[in-house]
């Protein structure tokens, strides 16, 4: 399947005839390709699968660990050494490319859609303008990867996609270009057309993966020192009360040296941030404790759900995860999902948990 359509179908303007094209009431394992343009793909999605997808498998590339080939017939194999150059005369670098190629499989049959990934090309553009095909990596080799990755997603989005999921959700913006022989160049039409019988036509069921929303929320409990709220001052001191009295703990989750060598000194915390996820039932939010970060001596531990509930910590006679779910403290939202948050806009981000529909928290 070739990328030459690319050019012509971009952007492409025409009038739409009043006859529409006869589209097939059902079709059997048709070779598709779709692009996705990295700019095109909306903050709604939560994800952009072209830079991520770019930004996964580009290690690999370099290193010769994925295979990367001259085309989808497979043939000749690229070489890390040419990729690299061919990267060298890009006008931006491999993963700052805009342009992504799927080749699947679709199939439509007893009005259900399904497809089946082939493949992935990759191109981008010299400093002069010229087209660079990168190659084309072949699902077989990377399937185990998107599989076993979860692909970032912004404060839209949902915390626990693999990006096989993501690929398989065409919750993405797409545009086919190809469909089995047929290119489109005399009948642009039919390209729209065929795209949304496969994934939007209500009468057509699919066979897609689903989307939970679920989120993971980082944030920092401001520490006493630069907050007046009684309710960090008391979280704090009890902490501290409670890591002092369990110094095993920290001892078993570091694997630096410095606590062994402070033991017999009082530790202090300095920072704590908290990691929830949360889902929804019926609208409704629901937190679960995840891991507690806290910074003492300029150290960083991790300390898991688990690992706290060995420390039974109770606070104002609330369970530790009771107590932190009602959020009477002052605090910084730091991540949703994997988005930074800036500190001023904790506060707006926090309120859109709350009051906005999920795909919507982004601004």
């Amino acid at each position: 399947m070739h990328l030459r359509s690319f050019g012509v179908l971009l952007g492409i303007c025409f009038v739409i005839s009043s006859n529409a094209t006869k589209l097939p009431k059902s079709y059997e394992k048709t070779p598709v390709l779709i692009h996705l343009s990295a700019v095109k793909q909306h903050d709604s999605i939560g994800f952009n699968v072209v830079k991520a997808l770019q930004e996964l498998i580009y290690p690999k590339l370099l290193t010769g660990d994925l295979a990367l080939w001259e085309g989808s017939d497979k043939k000749k194999i690229v070489g890390s050494q040419n990729f690299m150059a061919q990267e060298r005369n890009a006008l931006v670098p491999f993963v700052s490319s805009n342009d992504l190629f799927i080749h699947e499989y679709w199939d439509i049959f007893n009005k259900t859609f399904t497809s089946e990934l082939k493949g992935f090309s990759f191109t981008g553009s010299t400093k002069a303008g010229k087209k660079i095909n990168y190659g084309y990596v072949d699902i077989q080799d990377v399937s185990n990867l998107l599989k076993n990755s979860i692909i970032p997603a912004n404060a839209s989005g949902s915390a626990e996609i693999s990006y096989w999921n993501a690929l398989h959700s065409k919750t993405y913006c797409c545009h086919l270009v190809q469909f089995g022989n047929n290119n489109f160049r005399t009948n642009p039409r039919a390209s729209l057309q065929l795209q949304y019988q496969a994934l939007q036509d209500p009468s057509i069921n699919r066979d897609l993966a689903k989307i939970s929303p679920v989120k993971k929320i980082k944030y920092k409990v401001l520490a006493p020192d630069i907050n007046l709220n009684i309710e960090n001052k008391n979280f704090y001191s009890i902490f501290t009360e409670s890591i002092n009295n369990n110094k095993q703990t920290i001892l078993n989750n570091s694997v630096s040296k410095h606590f062994q060598t402070t033991l017999l000194l009082p530790w202090r915390i300095d920072q704590i941030s908290i990691l929830e996820k949360w889902s929804k039932y019926k609208n409704i939010p629901f937190q679960e404790l995840v891991s507690i970060e806290l910074i003492i001596d300029k150290q960083v531990i991790t300390l898991s759900s688990k690992q706290l509930e060995e420390l039974a910590i109770t606070i104002n006679l609330q369970s530790l995860e009771e107590y932190i779910s009602e959020k009477r403290f002052t605090f910084l939202l730091e991540e949703i999902n994997t988005q930074e948050i800036a500190p001023q806009q904790s506060e707006t981000y926090y309120k859109a948990l709350q009051t906005n529909p999920w795909n919507k928290i982004t601004h």
